[in-house]
C-alpha cells in the first residue's frame, strides 16, 4: 500500500520534525497545526489527522507512547531511529524524552537478561527524572 504525499501529512511530518523529543495528544497536534496559519490551506480534519498518525505509526516513523499523566497516547517524531534496542529517559518537568542508545543500555539489557532471567521489553522502556536543562533552572 503506498503512501499520498498530502499537503496536510507533509504538514504533520513537519511539525513532527521540528520537535523530535517531544511528543503529542492528537489534540495538541491538532490544535498546533490549525495554530500554523492555514491561510489558502484546508485544515486537516480530526480523522484525517488519527489516519496520517496511525499510518506514520505503521512505517516506524513515529512511535505512540501511552501518556504517563493521562490517560492517552502521545505520538513522536523517531525517524529511522530503532527504539526496540534502547531505554528511554522522560524529563518530568518539560516532557523531553531522550532516547537512551549508548553502549551501556545494552551492557544492562544483557545483565538482567543472564542474572535475573528477564527480558525487558527496552522499546518501551523509560527511566523517569530531570534533563540537564531543567535541573539547572
Amino acid at each position: 500500500m503506498g503512501t499520498y504525499k498530502t499537503e496536510g501529512r507533509q504538514r504533520l511530518l513537519s511539525f513532527l520534525l521540528n520537535n523530535p523529543d517531544k511528543q503529542f495528544t492528537v489534540e495538541q497536534i491538532d490544535h498546533a497545526l490549525k495554530q500554523e496559519g492555514d491561510t489558502g490551506r484546508t485544515p486537516m480534519g480530526k480523522s484525517s489527522l488519527y489516519r496520517q498518525l496511525s499510518a506514520l505509526c505503521e512505517d516506524g516513523t513515529v512511535r505512540k507512547y501511552r501518556n504517563d499523566t493521562q490517560s492517552a497516547f502521545v505520538y513522536q517524531f523517531v525517524g529511522d531511529t530503532d527504539c526496540t534496542h534502547h531505554f528511554h529517559l522522560k524529563c518530568l518537568v518539560c516532557g523531553r524524552l531522550i532516547h537512551l542508545d549508548c553502549p551501556f543500555s545494552e551492557e544492562l539489557l544483557s545483565h538482567i537478561r543472564q542474572d535475573h532471567h528477564f527480558r525487558v521489553d527496552s522499546g518501551r522502556s523509560i527511566l523517569y527524572g530531570c534533563c540537564e536543562e531543567c535541573a539547572g533552572k
